[in-house]
């Protein structure tokens, strides 16, 4: 009875073993059939794609064979600029999806970069000196789009209807573009607005100040002389304040008025002293809030300070007291 028993298992051992083999074996096919029709469906969509109307193609599908042709389209705004690239991808490489294939990516891309730059420069009002689009169109698209959305809600740019990150980062682009043109004639360092209040760091303030670092070691915070001629640039209220000071918290509504009243009369400027200890070591500050009032000349100088928090009008007396 117990051979009987043993001779059962090992053929029922065997058929399940067989069976198993034969459903690997069977899947294998499958898989294999589900792979061909996988291609050959992706080769259908790759040439209906290149043989339909840029005018009846969604903008992704455009970009998409942009991508495939390995041909640059940073500069191209909007749907017009974008299918006019790709007429003169298809018209200058037909068969240029089916080479890529074969060859490096960076011999591909060298010529389209070129031709896309010869073709339309970038548009830009601003030199490459004073504003790198490129660089700040590298820099935005790697970050991640809930960045970009809180940076342009910051900027006041509704980005409710925006579905690409492209669009995101190029909305960004313009906005800081737009921000630095309105500041390079108001603002040295270029990041204060009119008025607006710059939350400036230790290099921003050294640069609307015309203060060099070594000035930091012996201060630059010597009066006005009374004979002093017309400056060649706006006056400089400061605010030195701490994250942790009551009264440097109760002044943040204030300045912001103070700031829209002067407009483009004064520079708005606030600055964290722990954050940049040492710029208010050098700027002498005893107690906080401090606010500091600078002349607009190359090298600024102190003209009055105030220790204590201020209202708004108080801010604006200050001020006109002395401008």
């Amino acid at each position: 009875m117990s051979a009987s028993m043993c001779s059962l298992r090992i053929l029922l051992v065997a058929f399940l073993c067989s069976l198993v083999f034969k459903v690997e074996a069977f899947l294998a096919v499958r898989t294999s059939c589900f792979n061909v029709r996988r291609m050959k469906l992706l080769l259908a969509l790759s040439d209906s794609a290149s043989s339909q109307e840029p005018a009846e193609m969604r903008l992704r599908e455009i970009q998409s064979e942009l991508k495939q042709r390995k041909v640059s389209f940073d500069d191209c705004f909007d749907r017009d600029s974008l299918t006019k690239r790709l007429l003169e991808a298809r018209a200058n490489s037909p068969v240029q999806m089916s080479k890529d294939k074969d060859q490096p990516e960076t011999e591909a891309t060298t010529p389209s970069k070129s031709f896309s730059k010869s073709k339309e420069p970038r548009q830009s009002t601003v030199s490459t000196d004073s504003y790198d689009r490129e660089a700040t169109l590298t820099e935005l698209r790697a970050q991640r789009v809930k960045s970009l959305r809180e940076q342009l809600s910051k900027y006041n740019v509704r980005w409710g209807t925006m579905i690409e990150k492209e669009e995101l980062v190029k909305a960004l682009c313009d906005a800081m573009e737009d921000r630095f043109l309105r500041s390079q004639n108001f603002s040295r360092s270029g990041q204060v607005l009119v008025g607006e209040v710059c939350d400036a760091n230790e290099d921003e303030l050294m640069k609307e100040l015309g203060w060099l670092d070594s000035d930091l070691s012996r201060g630059m915070v010597t009066p006005v002389p009374e004979d002093s001629k017309p400056t060649s640039h706006s006056p400089l209220l400061l605010d030195v304040y701490a994250a942790w000071c009551g009264p440097c918290q109760f002044m943040v509504p204030h300045f912001k008025e103070a700031a829209k009243e002067f407009g483009s009369d004064v520079r708005v400027v606030k600055l964290d002293s722990d954050k940049f200890p040492r710029i208010a070591s050098a700027l002498k500050v005893a107690g906080l809030p401090s606010v500091i009032l600078f002349d607009g000349g190359d090298v600024s100088k102190e003209v009055d300070r105030v220790e204590g928090a201020l209202t708004k009008d108080q801010l604006v007396a200050f001020v006109k007291n002395h401008f």
